[in-house]
């Protein structure tokens, strides 16, 4: 799809990692550091109240994952506006800059990756041929977050608020999510509004392989392959039919 663009998408990729770093002493070290630190903060906090078996390792297995989705739609939603120079100087494809956002976030996650399976490993995560499950999932995870991303960043173009109200549901997503506390503790009456949540799925099978060292839940998968395909569809007839005026606007 980007054949004759791959030097310059390489190019962007390098470039967005070297400007999210750049006067940063630590460098990549926040792409672990940072969720290293939320995992303190809600064990303290939270372990307290929580009878779950080896807690630390459920929230870490979410909160690698859900770093990842808020660092990749944050920096989605606004990647037209960032980029409104090349845009307007460059004739190159506009998904181009988005895709190598994505890029960007997902090289950083893989380098933390790396760092999170030896922690986890030592917190009791079990090393089985179920593992490699985690490849078609970060795959399945990434394809949901940049259809969402694409969807607020065409959007944003010509409604700023969009960027703004979504640094607000994001952190209400955050927590309608279950990524620091199990699912057990929520109250029936509520139960099916977080299953309507995508990223409930998501996050389901995410720990089926990293916290209980299991293959993925068939259903969960299905919900969210689903999920994936029908966000993914409306991400394009988004763009399609905002990326015309992006000049304009920007």
């Amino acid at each position: 799809m980007f054949g004759k663009y791959s030097n310059t998408l390489y190019f962007l990729i390098y470039k967005n990692l070297q400007l999210k770093y750049k006067h940063s002493l630590l460098g990549f070290v926040w792409s672990f550091l940072h969720p290293l630190l939320f995992l303190l903060i809600l064990t303290i906090v939270y372990a307290k109240f929580s009878a779950m078996p080896n807690y630390p390792l459920f929230d870490l297995s979410g909160m690698i994952f859900w770093f990842y989705f808020a660092g990749s739609v944050s920096q989605l939603s606004g990647v037209f506006i960032k980029h409104s120079g090349l845009l307007k100087a460059l004739n190159i494809k506009k998904t181009l800059y988005a895709v190598s956002e994505q890029g960007a976030e997902l090289v950083n996650f893989l380098i933390g990756m790396v760092v999170f399976f030896i922690i986890m490993h030592f917190m009791g995560m079990k090393i089985t041929w179920n593992l490699l499950y985690i490849l078609p999932i970060i795959i399945l995870f990434s394809l949901f977050t940049f259809s969402l991303g694409l969807i607020l960043g065409s959007l944003n173009v010509f409604f700023r608020d969009v960027g703004i109200l979504w640094n607000t549901l994001n952190q209400a997503l955050f927590f309608l999510t279950p990524i620091f506390y199990s699912v057990d503790i929520v109250p029936q009456k509520y139960l099916l509004y977080i299953k309507l949540n995508p990223l409930y799925h998501l996050f389901f099978i995410v720990r089926n392989v990293l916290y209980e060292g299991t293959a993925p839940s068939l259903h969960h998968v299905e919900y969210s392959s689903i999920a994936t395909s029908f966000l993914l569809l409306i991400a394009i007839f988004v763009y399609r039919k905002t990326q015309n005026g992006f000049i304009s606007n920007l």
